[in-house]
């Protein structure tokens, strides 16, 4: 787990010399644009919430620690880690890190990034279970837990992006004009339009080899396609109905990554209708989840918010599955009908919209009369963490390989972030506490799959497909990092 810094940013150094001389071209490219679905309104990581966002500002912020490709823990500005005991974790800095302001990291700045976020909502869950955080030596620092948790310091790395401590207590907007210590500063953001991102000439690991790169929101499939086609973008997060197109097309090249993406169709337990778990049950019964797979496309029908690839993953059988006349038995049995609809708002926002359709057309087929509001991905986002819908649909991706992060999506010290079905059931909360507390795989695998089984029966959100995540670029674009949790990467990058 160790890591010299200094001699990696000596072979970085050494990396971008060679290809300012081996290539000629990569530090004369005019810049990479990257068509993504859309950018939110902050560019504050954990406020946001948006792996958008997220991939964006992975080149201006380092980590404490960062995620292979395999969710293993590998350096980020801590250069070692250990658990001391099952509820104190110490890290040790690396040395050579300096801020875009010109200072140099201190442990302090460190604990400022960790403390911040007992102010984002979302993770009060998160951080009420970190008693302390302490600088404990010249570059050490050591986290205490209120309890053994083994999900807590996985959940937080992804959070804590590393800022300037005093910077970020001078009153300046930090969310939206942030310093970090990576490779590249922000140039403009136009909220809910585009990030440019500028290379920073003094960074200590060298010169990217991409001058700026600009990440572009197009929420339409087919104009993001469309641009790295006609050469407006180098770099675009294409729908899997362009795939045979781009790779037909001898001037692109194309990334197939399976991810932890877990699309799903939400209900709010605290609120009519879907108080009622038999008029859940009755929505779960009319998700056609094959039909909606495929005008996704390039997807897997799932049966569970846990990630098939993890070992928690379980399968119910007592999961409804697509049968439209026991969803019309069951409203019948709760009052509705022709006489009395079932009648509700759904909202969903920018690619999910096709989806979200189809199912409104299910569900007109058995009377049921469901609205939709296409919503700006910010304002989903603020109503969801609120409470303020009745039904959603979306997707998310585990970005921590923590399998406990999909049991959150049924406890309630979660509402709001993780569950944002508001669902409450008092076993499914035992049987998270049991599993946060256990070091025992075995423990851990039993209390899931009563969690899941519990989901199964109360149906306060309905798993649907898990996507491909398909990028399409510029043959000359190489270099680029893909990750299971949709995740992708231009640090490394340069065009040939």
């Amino acid at each position: 787990m160790n890591n010299n810094r200094s001699k990696r940013r000596s072979i970085l150094a050494g990396i971008a010399l060679s290809m300012m001389l081996g290539t000629g071209g990569a530090l004369a490219q005019d810049g990479l644009t990257v068509a993504i679905t859309a950018i939110g309104n902050t560019l504050d990581v954990p406020v946001a919430n948006f792996t958008n966002v997220s991939i964006a500002m992975s080149h201006v912020y380092d980590r404490i620690i960062n995620f292979d490709e395999n969710f293993g823990f590998i350096p980020g500005v801590a250069e070692s880690w250990e658990y001391v005991d099952p509820v104190t974790f110490t890290f040790t800095i690396g040395e050579g890190f300096v801020f875009h302001n010109g200072a140099a990291l201190t442990p302090e700045d460190v604990v400022f990034s960790i403390e911040r976020l007992r102010d984002v909502p979302r993770l009060t869950g998160l951080m009420d279970n970190i008693a302390s955080v302490q600088i404990t030596g010249d570059r050490q620092v050591t986290i205490n837990l209120v309890e053994q948790n083994s999900s807590t310091i996985r959940e937080l790395m992804p959070e804590a992006v590393v800022m300037n401590r005093e910077y970020g207590m001078s009153g300046a907007d930090y969310a939206n004009n942030p310093i970090g210590t990576g490779p590249y500063t922000v140039a403009e953001f136009v909220p809910g339009d585009r990030v440019v991102l500028e290379a920073w000439d003094d960074y200590p690991g060298g010169e990217a080899a991409i001058e700026t790169i600009t990440f572009r929101g197009i929420e339409e499939n087919a104009n993001r396609y469309i641009a790295v086609e006609t050469g407006e973008a180098q770099f675009a997060v294409i729908s899997y109905h362009d795939l045979e197109r781009a790779q037909n097309n001898e001037n692109l090249d194309v990334i197939e990554q399976v991810t932890t993406n877990t699309a799903f169709i939400s209900m709010n337990t605290q609120r009519p209708p879907f108080d009622n778990v038999n008029v859940r049950r009755a929505m779960a019964y009319a998700t056609d989840k094959d039909g909606l797979a495929a005008i996704q496309g390039g997807s897997t029908v799932i049966d569970s918010m846990t990630p098939s690839m993890f070992t928690t993953h379980h399968a119910s059988e007592n999961l409804p599955g697509f049968d439209l006349a026991k969803a019309q038995e069951l409203l019948a049995a709760e009052g509705y009908g022709p006489s009395n609809p079932l009648t509700f708002e759904a909202w969903t926002y920018g690619g999910n919209t096709t989806v979200t359709e189809a199912y409104q057309a299910l569900l007109s087929s058995i009377g049921v009369q469901m609205s939709i509001r296409n919503m700006e991905f910010g304002v989903f986002l603020e109503g969801m963490a609120r409470g303020e819908y009745q039904m959603l649909t979306g997707s998310w991706n585990n970005v921590t390989g923590d399998p406990l992060t999909a049991l959150e999506n049924y406890w309630s010290g979660s509402f709001g972030s993780q569950n944002i079905s508001f669902f409450q059931n008092e076993r499914a909360d035992e049987l998270y506490d049991i599993a946060k507390g256990a070091t025992d795989d075995a423990v851990i695998l039993e209390a899931a799959v009563e969690v899941q089984e519990i989901a199964a029966e109360q149906m306060p959100i309905i798993p649907t497909f898990s996507t491909l995540a398909i990028y399409a670029f510029d043959k000359d674009l190489v270099g680029v990092e893909s990750y299971a949790s949709a995740m992708f990467s231009f640090r490394n990058a340069h065009f040939e």
